[in-house]
């Protein structure tokens, strides 16, 4: 008897934690760029992530990490060397909004993408001195935006794109591809992982135990 009484407070705490936890998944969004022009399509070279900023209210962060086990063995100077996505048609970005590149990377708006991977809102291009396994930057001073925003395919642009994001990487070796460098793209999103999916489960089914015994 006491467990029964007991229950609802315990569920109240899991339901507390589960609050916590969906919303701030719910703050972030992930990709994974699958689809190359010199390499195998269906591998994931490249991982998207874009949350809510921790540090500075109102702001987008961005973090896209290269997958370096999907490449080639890297050769000299290997890593990416640009990176295009959109925005949403209803907030408005430029090349001023973006914040904290990496040094010796600058902002091109209305960009194509090499590859056959058409036109993007936005390039982030580097150089082959700069190129990165990790470019991490920010989106400041736009309003009524949300991670959301920056995961969409082109709009009002040329031909316009139907992936979300596209990068150049560069500087692997060119056997068994005959290629050193690809353009990749991608619009795939990374799985929730089953854990949270599994807590979920499980508290909704707590819930439902309980509701039976103080109701029979």
């Amino acid at each position: 008897m006491h467990f029964l009484n007991s229950a609802p407070a315990r569920l109240l705490s899991l339901a507390a934690l589960l609050v916590l936890v969906l919303p701030a998944r719910a703050a972030t969004v992930s990709y994974f760029l699958d689809l190359a022009n010199e390499l195998p399509g269906g591998v994931n070279y490249l991982r998207v992530t874009i949350s809510d900023s921790t540090t500075v209210p109102g702001d987008i962060d961005f973090r896209v990490a290269l997958l370096p086990d999907a490449f080639p063995p890297p050769g000299g100077n290997f890593g990416m060397d640009r990176f295009l996505f959109n925005h949403a048609s209803a907030v408005s970005v430029s090349s001023s909004n973006v914040t904290g590149l990496n040094s010796g990377w600058r902002v091109i708006e209305n960009s194509n993408a090499g590859g056959g991977f058409d036109r993007y809102a936005l390039q982030l291009k580097g150089s082959g001195s700069s190129r990165t396994g990790l470019l991490a930057f920010s989106i400041t001073g736009v309003d009524g935006d949300s991670p959301a925003s920056y995961a969409t395919p082109a709009y009002g642009l040329h031909n316009g794109a139907t992936e979300f994001f596209a990068a150049h990487i560069g500087g692997f070796d060119n056997h068994p591809y005959g290629a050193s460098s690809t353009w990749v793209a991608g619009s795939a999103p990374v799985p929730v992982p089953a854990a949270v999916w599994l807590f979920a489960s499980g508290l909704l089914s707590m819930l439902a135990l309980v509701r039976h015994h103080n109701h029979s």
